[in-house]
């Protein structure tokens, strides 16, 4: 049996950003990662002459200037380009500005004024009074606007109903309403488009992979191929599905929590596991000649609420970067939120045409002009907030400290964050962990 100081399970961008700064530091560690390659959902594929991210993974930094300040990437500024967000909603067969509530005057006039009605009542909606996410957002917005689009828009992203989740954990990606803004906006005089992913940084050159390379350059002891199949708290030990047995003295993981409670064999964490609940996100990605369709043109991303449609978001990455594909060629994606029902039903060859239908039918392209089609499954891609998480995962946590298990990353916290933050946390669990 081997014996390692720090182990990290988890090869994406909190576990190799944890690992760089326990080289840095000369700790014993080793990353082991269940995958032939590491970079988690921060990875790339690369289709004839299309580069495909996992799904719209973009660069929002807040702590650092750029990508070169992010500590232990190894990156330069130059191979990376700041973007000006250009997003859009698309309601009522028009493309609405991002964020769609400082925009209203964007909207046809007869919705416009449901719009502005609500939003003065919206105190006055007793149905607002609540802790859901749906009543922060009918609280803050109204029922009209809540209706015509931030409430289907989100539950096809997270593929919940709102009810079910809590407020307090998205308040930083969807803050309270701004009312100079939103009524600056109604009036037309000026569209606010700021937010935490106002602007983003992204690669020059092929997509979004260069960030996780960058991490994984140097790093020394990384183990591929180790897929951990249980843990022992008690005895600190782990067991991989070739056999190997390590003790550890502290463990960063990024695994996602459910699977990890599971790994440990114990009951009551094994039905903890069972409560918490997350979306699956599959992304299909297309690539096409000749030029981006017109309703697309300049735009990054498009928001897609309605409810009879499957997609919830359409992106175009040859937008972003012309270094996504080659020339004379388009790079998009299409998002489509589901639910563990949903994923047990998944038949994928029929949702990619289906669409692809749609996107034809909204005339996003020409479907005669498609080179590839290829999709990328994110078994785990939203958590859900809910009540009942909230009081488990501190008691779950608590569990795990006596091991010395830190949970790290958006997952393995079972939390909404972003890489940046994923990245901040792996780096100053390790500053906890060594102290």
């Amino acid at each position: 049996m081997a014996h390692t100081e720090i182990v990290v399970l988890g090869g994406g961008i909190s576990g190799l950003a944890a690992a760089c700064a326990l080289q840095h530091s000369r700790a014993d560690y080793m990353l082991l990662e269940r995958r032939p390659s590491v970079g988690g959902l921060t990875r790339t594929s690369q289709v004839g002459d299309f580069c495909f991210d996992y799904t719209g993974h973009f660069l929002h930094l807040r702590r650092y200037e750029s990508p070169s300040k992010i500590p232990f990437a190894g990156l330069q500024d130059s191979d990376w380009k700041r973007v000006e967000r250009r997003s859009a909603c698309y309601v009522a067969n028009t493309m609405v500005t991002a964020p769609i509530q400082y925009n209203l005057g964007e909207l046809p006039q007869d919705i416009l004024d449901k719009c502005i009605q609500s939003y003065e009542q919206r105190q006055m909606d007793g149905r607002s009074c609540g802790t859901s996410f749906r009543d922060y957002i009918v609280r803050n917005f109204g029922t009209a606007l809540a209706d015509l689009f931030l409430i289907p828009q989100n539950e096809k992203t997270f593929a919940i109903s709102l009810d079910g989740l809590c407020m307090n954990a998205i308040k930083r990606f969807f803050p309270v309403a701004d009312d100079a803004a939103i009524r600056r906006g109604i009036r037309g005089e000026s569209a606010l488009t700021a937010g935490y992913n106002s602007t983003f940084w992204y690669p020059v050159i092929g997509g979004i992979e260069a960030l996780t390379r960058g991490f994984s350059r140097g790093l020394g002891r990384i183990s591929e191929n180790q897929d951990v199949c249980s843990i022992d708290l008690k005895r600190r030990t782990l067991r991989t599905v070739k056999g190997t047995e390590i003790t550890w003295d502290a463990l960063l993981t990024s695994v996602p929590l459910p699977s990890f409670c599971r790994m440990t064999g114990e009951p009551d964490l094994i039905e903890a596991a069972k409560q918490l609940t997350h979306s699956t996100t599959v992304a299909v990605n297309v690539g096409l000649r000749g030029e981006v369709a017109a309703p697309l043109a300049n735009r990054h991303w498009v928001y897609v609420p309605d409810r009879n449609l499957p997609i919830y978001r359409v992106g175009v990455y040859s937008n972003i970067s012309d270094g996504t594909c080659a020339p004379g060629r388009v790079a998009l994606y299409a998002e489509v939120g589901l639910s563990a029902e949903q994923v047990c039903q998944l038949d994928l060859l029929s949702l990619e045409s289906e669409v692809l239908s749609c996107l034809e039918k909204l005339e996003w392209l020409d479907r005669s002009k498609v080179e590839c089609v290829m999709s990328h499954i994110l078994h785990c891609a939203y958590v859900h907030h809910t009540p009942v998480a909230e009081r488990l995962v501190g008691s779950i946590f608590d569990r795990f400290s006596t091991a010395r298990v830190f949970p790290i990353g958006r997952y393995g916290r079972w939390d909404y964050t972003s890489m940046e933050d994923s990245i901040e946390d792996g780096i100053s669990t390790v500053d906890k962990v060594l102290k």
